[in-house]
């Protein structure tokens, strides 16, 4: 079964330019270590400056797996820590398709 990962947060007032600038490397990175490159959507209503990200995953375990990849990578690290979001403002949904049956 498929797991969809959806990243939402708020990207830090005036610096919008600059989070589309540090996500593109960060998909690139993400491409070059063969991990889910997610779909980056800018939110054109509800609250000002706030993004989503999607990363979908052929299997769960497909999901725990790059999990580990990335706590250990510390180039990832410092990618991730350059998108300015807002403090306390990323929320984590994973959801998983329904199985037949």
């Amino acid at each position: 079964m498929s797991a969809t990962l959806l990243v939402r947060g708020v990207i830090q007032l005036g610096r919008l330019s600059e989070f589309a600038k540090e996500v593109r490397a960060f998909c690139e990175y993400r491409r070059k270590c063969g991990w889910a490159v997610p779909e980056v959507l800018y939110g054109l209503s509800g609250p000002m400056n706030t993004v989503l990200m999607i990363f979908r995953y052929d299997t769960l375990s497909a999901w725990e797996t790059e999990c580990a990849a990335e706590r250990s990578d510390g180039e990832y690290g410092r990618m991730a820590g350059r998108l300015p979001y807002a403090d306390g403002s990323i929320v984590y949904e994973l959801y998983q398709e329904q199985g037949d049956g």
